[in-house]
């Protein structure tokens, strides 16, 4: 007996329902990924750029010179002839010292991926997906409420038996078929109708 009830539970239970319940899970679920993703950004937020601490000492490196003070010069002695450099000796220095200086800005290189960017790419598609589909789901159910709406409305209500007329064809004496078939009802109705028109006739 506990079987069939269950089984009668079940059954009460509509598409409307189903549909309730499948938005509902939709719902939680957009806000498991909701966290999911709050949590990646707060993680990747926490941990510093390696971009932003490469700036930072490059900068620090190019404001200590700055900052100390300049060596004393060195008393300039004449130069003979045969220590004189050529300008041609001194342009591969020059470009040395600018090859070397060049490496000391990591800053100017593209900062590094964030970790876990892809991810949260990922599950932010899935959570815009998702929106699309609950939106869809509710029009749905609202183009469903509208229409069980209509055809409240322009549903007629039906007619009523001709109750009197059978009763009196029931007095006149028809039978039970005739009476069904004229009145349009069913064949037990008119058998009552004949029966009660019998008990009128008999106790008179």
């Amino acid at each position: 007996m506990r079987r069939a009830m269950d089984l009668e539970l079940l059954g009460r239970f509509g598409w409307r329902e189903g549909l309730i319940a499948m938005i509902m899970l939709l719902v939680v679920y957009i806000l498991v990924l909701f966290v999911r993703m709050r949590r990646l950004h707060e993680s990747a937020l926490a941990t510093p750029s390696l971009a932003a601490q490469s700036a930072v000492a490059a900068y620090t490196a190019i404001q200590q010179p700055e900052s100390a003070d300049p060596p004393p010069q060195a008393p300039v002695t004449p130069q003979r002839p045969a220590d004189v450099v050529p300008p041609a000796a001194a342009v591969p220095d020059a470009a040395a010292h600018f090859d070397t200086g060049g490496t000391s800005f990591p800053w100017n290189e593209p900062p590094p991926q964030i970790p876990g960017q892809e991810l949260i790419d990922a599950l932010q598609r899935e959570l815009y997906q998702l929106r699309c589909e609950v939106d869809e789901l509710r029009a749905e159910v609202l183009a469903a409420r509208e229409d069980v709406r209509q055809a409240a409305k322009n549903t007629a209500p039906s007619a009523p038996p001709l109750y009197n007329d059978a009763m009196q064809m029931a007095i006149q004496g028809h039978d039970a078929t005739a009476i069904a078939h004229r009145c349009g009802l069913a064949r037990a109705e008119a058998d009552l109708i004949v029966a009660l028109a019998r008990n009128r006739r008999d106790g008179r």
